[in-house]
């Protein structure tokens, strides 16, 4: 009886399978944490753009407003850029790149502001990625 020595076709067939099924869940692995580590950054900077204008509005703004992206009011939206370097420009015209802040100020028993940050702008349903309300 003679030993048979190397690995055959099929072995080498399975081992070239496994391996590449192993790099193919490592790439899915890569890109799901780049993805949630982009959005995570997008909310961070939503929540300081939000907490931002709370404090703008709890100084005394008129009434009104509204909280729909699609259909945002004039004068109680603004569209928000932060540059690399952390500086933050805002403009009424929509940019590609900017978040869409939107707010509502209700005067009653309890004046409340809500604001809302969103993401995505231009697609056709935006993002929200951070919304509070709080005390006029």
């Amino acid at each position: 009886m003679t030993g048979c020595r190397g690995s055959s076709l099929i072995e080498t067939l399975v081992a070239s399978v496994i391996l590449v099924s192993g790099v193919v869940a490592l790439a899915s692995i890569f890109s799901a944490t780049i993805r949630t580590s982009v959005r995570n950054q997008q909310r961070t900077t939503a929540t300081m753009l939000l907490y931002d204008k709370m404090e703008q509005l709890q100084s005394g703004s008129p009434t009104g407003g509204s909280l729909d992206p699609l259909n945002p009011s004039d004068g109680f939206m603004d569209y928000v850029r932060v540059g690399s370097d952390g500086t933050v420009s805002t403009s009424n015209t929509s940019l590609a790149t900017a978040y869409l802040r939107l707010w509502e100020v209700q005067d009653s028993e309890n004046p409340t502001i809500t604001v809302v940050v969103f993401a995505g702008i231009g697609a056709t349903t935006p993002l929200e990625l951070a919304r509070a309300t709080g005390p006029r």
